[in-house]
């Protein structure tokens, strides 16, 4: 706890535990004025009582909303490194990356039987006359070497059919053996 003398009253700042327990204290007071304690409040003190306990339960309301925002900014570099781990699968499979991001698809190839995946939420993606969307699925890109360089190869992806994590392995491979040299 510390005080500050000013002009016109002192200023004390308090902890939030001893904030806590001069509300219990008060509100103890002010629900109890009567009495043949010694610690109960004069009549005036028990007329202002309620007052303080209002003005503090404010400040304690402010106390706790600003360590909770405080907390939050802390925590959020965490929380979307966490929510990114979700959505996105990196693997390495016979020399090739593989990388799946979750979400919803939609085949805008205008060949039935060639599959071109985009994300449904895109302002351009239109999805072909019945063409198929996949909801809640993982997408995947197969590359080996450095993008840019000439040994680079990218494979065409593909889409999962579930949300599980293992099935990227199992098409990841199956298209990385069907191109295989």
């Amino acid at each position: 706890m510390k005080t500050q003398a000013m002009t016109t009253g002192l200023r004390v700042t308090l902890s939030r535990t001893e904030l806590d327990t001069l509300l219990t204290l008060l509100r103890h007071s002010a629900a109890h004025p009567s009495g043949d304690r010694p610690w109960l409040l004069s009549g005036r003190q028990a007329t202002l009582a309620p007052t303080i306990v209002d003005q503090l339960e404010k400040g304690l309301v402010s106390l706790r909303l600003k360590q909770a925002k405080a907390r939050s900014r802390r925590e959020a570099p965490r929380r979307e490194a966490e929510r990114r781990a979700a959505r996105e699968h990196h693997a390495s499979i016979d020399g090739y990356t593989v990388w799946g991001m979750l979400g919803d698809w939609a085949d805008i190839s205008d060949d039935p039987d060639r599959r071109q995946w985009a994300d449904l939420f895109h302002l351009d993606t239109v999805p072909r006359t019945q063409g198929e969307i996949r909801r809640g699925v993982w997408r995947i890109f197969i590359s080996k070497g450095r993008i840019g360089s000439e040994d680079s190869v990218v494979l065409p992806g593909d889409c999962t059919l579930t949300a599980d994590r293992d099935e990227i392995a199992v098409l990841a491979s199956r298209i990385i053996s069907s191109h295989a040299p």
